[in-house]
């Protein structure tokens, strides 16, 4: 698929991924996690620029009720090209995501980010 191949190249550019995630995702990402049923229980940002969210829930839910809220919460920051990749292991659900805006796509600069969420849930 080109929009792949397209977002593949563009995350491999020098500076790519935007400066201060935080600043830019952490406000529309909070507003979904307060309507997602799951709690924010730290946010970091990596040595590589990427936002790191780990996420809890009370009760335990299906992989499915999960992903849907997880994909409603990314909903809140995302730019119009993302590319997620979900996994389990060790107690939690984990979403690499590269999300990006082309050059074609609008009037900033192209530019991405990077995140991992993980959501932990009760034993």
């Amino acid at each position: 698929m080109p929009a792949i191949r397209e977002l593949a190249t563009l995350a491999e550019m020098p500076d790519w991924v935007a400066e201060e995630p935080e600043k830019h995702l952490m406000p529309g990402l909070r507003e979904r996690i307060e309507i997602s049923g799951l709690s924010l229980d730290a946010v970091a940002v990596e040595s590589d620029g990427a936002l790191h969210i780990a996420l809890s829930s009370t009760t335990q839910l299906s992989r499915r009720e999960i992903r849907q809220s997880v994909w409603s919460i990314l909903g809140g920051a995302v730019e119009m090209t993302t590319y997620v990749h979900e996994t389990q292991a060790n107690g939690k659900v984990t979403f690499d995501v590269v999300t990006g805006l082309p050059p074609s796509d609008g009037p900033f600069a192209t530019h991405g980010h990077t995140m991992r969420i993980e959501v932990y849930q009760p034993a």
